[in-house]
């Protein structure tokens, strides 16, 4: 049943569609053909991409502590118009400095406003359903933007050009999704002193040694895994394409992997109240790993194109709800929001080369093995994975080890 405390999830969730489907997904199909228009060559105009990535994840930190201190709603309600504002600046680039520029703003806004930020801004809010049952209802709605965004970028580049477009997305970015910052996040703010109306799950913190070495695993976990995100969001299509596949075929593909982000994810809500966190993300880097076993072997089929982006799908959208939920379980929800934001400036301080690499890759070797690169990097993560510790193993906290405060 849905309640009044379920409101701000729902807002936010919906706002990640049109965040991501904006400031991430719009350039699989409108950077190749700017890039063009610019005499810019495909591994260059992504290597901007990266550097704005990058820019991106230094602030991170700066946007989680504004959280943890102030809130989400005026972070987000002012980032989404800063964010809009340089989408709208994209129409008008005419040179590879103008480029670059448009692109680090929108980057660096889009800390403030998409999944990181959102994850914390509930996570602070007093409301009676938990922070990872919020985090799992963002993630939800946010599924859909790749089968929105992928064909709706395509059809309004064909039908207007990629200045019209980026001005058409910039526009639906300021007038939707700022209102929705503003209003729904107006609940109270929980502070150190409050007692929470909701009963927070009785996970153990990881303390010690242990602690640190979590946090060294988990984030090299999260940057092996994360690496492929961005080079998928942008190169899909492209090395769809390379496997033989038309323009419209890649971006129908693309467009299956968003409901079955949502398939995953609705899943795990049903199963959220009984199933850890380290389960949770090892479940995702199964399924997407299977998608792309799948993909290198049948990927030049329709079938398995669509198998593929399916199973990729699902464990993508599981991950993303273990990014917000596995730092909550091991850590704790003190400090919840500016640990998010390290751990995004230490992901996308690596990962911002993710597009320029792959893009590179796939110039030189072909889509094939810029997909087989990024099965390597899933490889490399499950590894990694596997060398975290699990904190209900070592039951020797104290009770305020185990008490969750306030805003978990």
């Amino acid at each position: 049943m849905i309640t009044r405390d379920h409101l701000p999830a729902i807002g936010l969730g919906m706002s990640q569609v049109i965040g991501y489907g904006t400031l991430m997904y719009a350039y699989a199909i409108l950077l190749p053909h700017m890039a063009q228009d610019l005499g810019l060559s495909l591994s260059g105009a992504f290597g901007i991409l990266s550097l704005g990535l990058f820019f991106g994840g230094m602030l991170a930190p700066v946007a989680g502590k504004l959280v943890d201190r102030y809130g989400g709603r005026w972070v987000m309600t002012l980032g989404s118009v800063v964010a809009a504002l340089a989408v709208l600046s994209l129409s008008t680039v005419q040179s590879t400095f103008g480029l670059f520029i448009a692109i680090l703003v929108a980057e660096g806004a889009g800390m403030f406003v998409l999944y990181n930020v959102a994850f914390a801004s509930v996570a602070r809010l007093d409301l009676d359903i938990p922070a990872q049952k919020s985090i799992s209802i963002i993630t939800l709605f946010g599924g859909v933007a790749s089968t929105i965004f992928w064909p709706l970028t395509l059809a309004l580049y064909t039908a207007l050009g990629w200045q019209t477009t980026w001005i058409v997305l910039g526009i639906v970015l300021l007038i939707s999704c700022t209102p929705i910052h503003f209003f729904a996040l107006r609940r109270a703010a929980t502070s150190p002193n409050r007692t929470p109306r909701r009963a927070p799950p009785n996970w153990p913190a990881l303390t010690g040694p242990q602690r640190q070495s979590g946090m060294i695993w988990m984030v090299i976990s999260f940057v092996f895994s994360g690496y492929l995100m961005g080079a998928v969001m942008t190169l899909w299509v492209t090395n769809v394409q390379d496997l033989g596949h038309s323009a419209a075929m890649a971006a129908l593909a693309g467009a299956v992997i968003g409901p079955f982000k949502t398939v995953g994810r609705f899943l795990e809500m049903l199963v959220s109240r009984n199933l850890y966190p380290l389960m949770t993300y090892a479940l995702s880097l199964g399924l997407m790993l299977a998608g792309f076993s799948v993909l290198l072997v049948l990927g030049f089929t329709l079938p398995g194109l669509m198998l593929a982006a399916a199973l990729y799908g699902m464990g993508d959208g599981i991950k993303t709800i273990a990014r917000g939920t596995l730092p909550l379980a091991l850590f704790g929800p003190d400090g919840y929001g500016a640990r998010l934001g390290w751990i995004a400036f230490i992901q996308l301080g690596l990962n911002a080369s993710a597009p320029f690499v792959f893009a590179w890759i796939t110039q030189t070797f072909g889509g094939w093995w810029s997909f087989s690169v990024m099965a390597v990097c899933l490889c490399c993560a499950i590894a990694t994975y596997s060398l975290i510790p699990d904190p209900r193993r070592h039951p020797k906290g104290s009770a305020q080890d185990r008490r969750m405060p306030e805003d978990q």
